[in-house]
């Protein structure tokens, strides 16, 4: 078994455990249920950037809030945050991880033909 899926595996182990049958749920428990994955997407997006120096000057043209510190810790656990509700949101729409795969390999591919027509992501070079 790969990384990826057993990840997959694992989280579909954890929904079932939680009662969230993936492939049998009731279509209005279906969007419900994508409703609040987004939300705690959104939620843990914001604590991550919390862990970050988002309102801080030195860093952000519009920041409002100097000295903030970056927390590495606690950003690298929200990035694993993030990935549990986006697996879930996978299994729900019923992907599983060799799918997963190779739709980010085609939006991969599709994202470097992007920077070769001359198309960027920002303005700023990291």
């Amino acid at each position: 078994m790969d990384k990826l899926e057993e990840i997959f595996e694992k989280q579909r182990v954890l929904q079932e455990r939680l009662g969230i049958p993936q492939k049998t749920i009731d279509p209005s428990m279906r969007q419900q249920y994508i409703n609040q994955m987004a939300l705690a997407l959104h939620e843990e997006t914001v604590e991550m950037l919390c862990a970050t120096q988002y309102k801080d000057p030195a860093f952000v043209p519009f920041g409002w809030k100097r000295g903030q510190e970056f927390d590495a810790a606690n950003f690298r656990e929200e990035v694993v945050d993030l990935m549990h509700f986006v697996v879930n949101l996978a299994l729900i729409a019923g992907i599983d991880s060799q799918e997963f795969y190779e739709r980010y390999l085609a939006k991969n591919k599709e994202n470097h033909g992007r920077i070769d027509n001359g198309q960027r992501y920002g303005t700023r070079r990291l």
